[in-house]
């Protein structure tokens, strides 16, 4: 093996001390012809993840660079992964992977190192990956967007938006970050750098699972900002701003997806509003009961929305059934996802990929999917 580092893996943290060694563990089980650095980045945790980390450094100091902050770098807006990819990566590539997520495949780092030495007109490659419960036991959904090997273009990234490829499948050249475009400085967000990496030749799809992304993780971007309204109007406010700068920066050339995508950043509620007629008239023909499924913000989304057009729901569920037994804010119990395939007449899936899954199961009731009331987003 070429002692030679031929690639960087950022490992970001912050108060993980749950998921760090799943993460931790799944980097270093990689199986490669080539060598490979380890770089963890703590930003001040204060739950124990920085002693974890020192525990693995000083049993791996050939393979990991840790660097731990004494204070918190990302509430004083100071762009530490920048600096990281620029200044601390050595290696040719860098691969993503934060301190909640974990790989899957002990291969992965070897597959997409071959795919990018392949394919040296594109900058970029992502894997599939799927959503796993906070314990890491148990899949909630896929984050598949298609089912071959081949390029996604820019246009798909930009529609398909953050969530649109798993982070931790991340893969890119580090000569991607030697320029910053502008659309790049007005926000740091795994969505910027999609976009970025399929500009030039567009991002290589492996379909292959590879990498989770746990859902609901303590301290997760997810909680603090998709789970706190006034934080998400926020980030919606800048994701805005940061995809009218790329439109001039690339002198119009993505305009027309870029007007679609910004009909995204309609709230769900809103979106259901427009379609209130026709999800009344099609819930009024079910017969029987009906059952949520999806308790991610589609679900939760349409069950206010329910609650404020006085549309009856008799429970909700998720793969996850994280919260079975409990109530939500607006009354409705939620039940285990086995219990409502035999006890439904009808299941109403917040999603597309739960809609498909349902569908594809032995469930004999009837299935409707609500992300055509809420195709944005």
């Amino acid at each position: 093996m070429n002692n030679e580092i031929a690639l960087s893996v950022i490992c970001i943290t912050y108060n993980q001390s749950k998921y760090i060694r799943d993460a931790i563990d799944s980097m270093l089980s990689q199986i490669t012809t080539f060598s490979y650095e380890i770089i963890i980045h703590d930003d001040a945790s204060t739950d124990g993840t920085r002693e974890i980390i020192k525990e693995y450094y000083d049993n791996n100091r050939e393979k990991i660079v840790a660097i731990i902050e004494d204070e918190n770098q990302y509430s004083q807006n100071i762009d530490f992964i920048t600096n990281l990819y620029k200044n601390v990566a050595r290696g040719k590539y860098i691969a993503l992977c934060e301190g909640d997520d974990f790989w899957l495949d002990e291969k992965k780092l070897q597959i997409q190192f071959e795919a990018m030495e392949t394919h040296p007109e594109c900058d970029m490659c992502a894997c599939w990956g799927c959503t796993v419960t906070e314990d890491g036991k148990n899949e909630i959904s896929q984050i598949r967007p298609q089912k071959r090997n081949g390029f996604l273009n820019t246009e798909e990234v930009i529609l398909g938006g953050g969530q649109y490829l798993v982070t931790a499948g991340l893969f890119f050249r580090k000569n991607l970050y030697d320029v910053k475009m502008d659309f790049e400085k007005v926000m740091s967000l795994d969505y910027v750098q999609q976009i970025r990496g399929s500009l030039r030749g567009g991002i290589y799809y492996i379909d292959r699972k590879m990498a989770a992304y746990r859902r609901n993780a303590s301290g997760s971007w997810s909680l603090r900002v998709l789970k706190q309204k006034d934080n998400l109007k926020k980030q919606w406010e800048k994701e805005k701003e940061m995809l009218n700068v790329l439109d001039k920066e690339t002198d119009g050339k993505y305009h027309d997806t870029i007007s679609l995508r910004l009909k995204s950043y309609t709230t769900f509620v809103e979106q259901l509003s427009q379609h209130k007629d026709e999800i009344i008239d099609a819930l009024s023909s079910l017969k029987g009961s009906r059952y949520v499924w999806g308790m991610g913000r589609r679900g939760e989304e349409f069950e206010e929305f329910c609650y404020n057009e006085g549309i009856h729901i008799d429970g909700f569920c998720d793969l996850a059934n994280e919260h079975v037994g409990e109530t939500t804010i607006y009354g409705n119990k939620v039940f285990d996802s086995n219990d409502v395939q035999n006890l439904a007449d009808n299941i109403l899936a917040s999603n597309e990929f739960a809609y498909n899954d349902i569908k594809k199961s032995e469930f004999k009731g009837n299935v409707v999917n609500l992300q055509r009331f809420m195709p944005y987003g």
